[in-house]
């Protein structure tokens, strides 16, 4: 049987490579929470865009009912309790771009 030997020099530089990655990890977690936090403490505490729910919502809704309804649709569930016209508060680009996916693919 053979025996593996285990230099010293080697263990201590696989830890320090293990914590260089987790403290990476750790910032890069800390800089994701900090920017996503930060339109809330400078705005209010209303999330106003980058919603991946709400963005998926509004995008189903134009391949169920079309654009025109779309743009017409009043949606009781964004901005509660005081609810939000969609076709004049927000810009359709990616609802567009991922229905005109759906539509191609489908």
């Amino acid at each position: 049987s053979k025996k593996i030997k285990i230099k010293k020099g080697m263990l201590e530089t696989n830890h320090v490579a293990l914590l260089l990655r987790l403290l990476a990890l750790v910032l890069i977690y800390v800089l994701a929470f900090v920017v996503r936090l930060f339109s809330i403490l400078r705005y209010e505490s209303v999330i106003h865009e980058f919603d991946p729910y709400f963005n998926y919502r509004t995008t189903k809704y134009l391949i169920q009912e079309g654009f025109y309804n779309f743009h017409n649709w009043f949606d009781p569930e964004s901005w509660y309790p005081l609810g939000r016209t969609i076709g004049g508060t927000i810009y359709p680009g990616l609802m567009l771009t991922a229905a005109f996916v759906y539509w191609v693919l489908h």
